[in-house]
């Protein structure tokens, strides 16, 4: 149980003693009860002396997976606060929080329901909750067990139905029971979380009994002995041998009932109709990003949603007028469309445009000396996700220099593993006798060549007249004998 934000119930402290009555100090020894306040900023611990005078705290609380509201209290006893007893109503009976339940998502063939809202995760469910449990695929599985579950004082009673594989799960084979299926001729219909088919009056619908033709012929059957209605095998193809039909013609409430198939095997397969008449009321958007195309309003009719470019959707896409007269759902939202923060930008990495909406970019480059590996920019696209991966960056190296005959460097690499990285000076010298002919000093630079090709190293008698001419970093040197 989640309480209200302690500030708000301080105001509904009641003391149960009168004016004009004085009881002893050691009346009420109850210290500051057990609470979580919401509001972070307020110091609960300050009223730890206020409540060692009183004897009941009534609060506002939320219980539950929808966070019903009732009003609550806590009584000093003995010194030790009993409680909280709960009542919908400020003047109506309180009775105690028994312990919830807690339903696990671990039941892959259920669909759950509380309240007309489906539960797909792990929830806790107050004391005499009941929720409403089906199989997800309409006929293809025979509900064992019951489909309503409450909750007793922490545990679901009764124990959770099984969803038994039919013939078209089985591929007809074992003692299976047979598959139903329904087809909507004409009209509308639905689905419910009891798992019953609810049906608009007027329409009509096939239920088919999907079993083996060379086994024999099923029976259809129902409770109402006045109902007649035609079976055969179906004529469409692909169905001829394995579907028996039973065709429900234009609807009405005595058509409401039980239809159960029994194989030739003796396995039966059961599904309950009911004849509604239903409306669900419009369904009034204002947002201009959203798109809507709508059936209809009858019973069985959906609606369906999508966003503008650059938006998505928040909530169902498709919404259902269910026998309830409601939605399915609450109509979606369209929220812009956004791409998830880069976190995960190296060192030497920096964005230089950055645009996460549907269509914007983010553009890379590397530090000085750096080389990108990987796309020069990302798009975020419309699903929200960036076009590819976040690019690196990798040192720039030069090759080793070459080394001229009767010459040598001066100068070491920058770093201690002998590359040579960018902005590196390397500076020739030559031996005694012996002269530079072209650059005496050479930079990598950020291509990962030499700024130069490296020089010659001549003896004077052979340096007469020379042409240097350098083509592609190699140097050509013109000697006139």
């Amino acid at each position: 149980m989640i309480i209200a934000p302690f500030v708000l119930f301080i105001p509904l402290i009641l003391c149960e003693n009168e004016d004009n009555v004085t009881l002893p100090q050691d009346e009420f020894k109850c210290s500051l009860p057990d609470v979580k306040s919401l509001d972070s900023n307020l110091d609960v611990t300050r009223f730890r002396s206020d409540f060692s005078k009183i004897s009941e705290v009534k609060f506002p609380g939320l219980i539950g997976p929808l966070n019903e509201r009732l009003i609550c209290k806590i009584k000093c006893i003995d010194g030790n606060w009993v409680g909280p007893l709960c009542s919908s109503t400020p003047d109506g009976r309180f009775q105690p929080i028994l312990r919830e339940c807690l339903y696990r998502n671990d039941h892959p063939l259920l669909a759950i329901s509380f309240k007309n809202s489906s539960i797909d995760k792990d929830t806790h469910f107050p004391h005499g909750s009941v929720i409403l449990s089906r199989c997800k695929h309409f006929g293809l599985y025979k509900m064992k067990g019951d489909n309503i579950l409450r909750c007793e004082n922490g545990e679901w009673t009764p124990k959770w139905p099984e969803c038994v594989p039919t013939t078209i799960v089985t591929n007809f084979t074992g003692d299976a029971p047979p598959t139903i299926q329904y087809t909507i001729v004409s009209g509308s219909a639905v689905v419910e979380p009891s798992g019953d088919l609810y049906v608009y009056p007027d329409s009509t619908i096939g239920l088919d009994c999907v079993t083996p033709r060379a086994l024999g012929e099923p029976e259809w059957s129902w409770t109402q002995a006045l109902g007649h209605h035609s079976s055969a095998w179906s004529t469409e193809e692909g169905e001829k041998e394995t579907h028996y039909r039973l065709t429900l013609n234009k609807m009405s409430v005595r058509h409401s009932d039980q239809y159960t198939c029994t194989s030739q095997g003796g396995h039966t397969n059961t599904v309950i109709i009911k004849v509604v008449n239903v409306v669900c009321p419009p369904i009034i958007v204002t947002s201009t990003r959203i798109r809507q195309f709508t059936q209809g309003t009858r019973l069985g009719n959906s609606a369906h949603f999508s966003c503008q470019p650059g938006f998505h959707l928040n909530g169902s896409a498709i919404l259902t007028c269910m026998g309830t007269g409601q939605w399915s759902a609450l109509p979606p939202t369209c929220e812009e469309t956004l791409c998830a923060t880069l976190k995960t930008l190296g060192p030497h990495l920096s964005v230089v445009e950055y645009n996460s909406s549907f269509g914007g970019r983010a553009v890379f480059q590397c530090a000085w000396g750096y080389r990108l590996i990987g796309p020069p920019g990302l798009e975020c696209e419309m699903d929200g996700t960036w076009s590819g991966e976040v690019p690196h960056c990798i040192p720039i190296y030069c090759p080793d220099p070459l080394i001229p005959d009767n010459g040598r460097l001066l100068s070491e690499p920058s770093i201690k593993d002998g590359k040579y990285s960018v902005g590196d000076l390397m500076i020739y010298t030559c031996k005694d006798g012996y002269e530079i002919v072209g650059e005496s000093s050479i930079v990598c630079t950020e291509n990962g060549f030499w700024s130069h090709p490296p020089p010659f190293c001549l003896p004077p008698s052979k340096i007469r007249k020379a042409d240097t001419i350098f083509v592609e970093n190699t140097t050509l040197i013109h000697i006139e004998e």
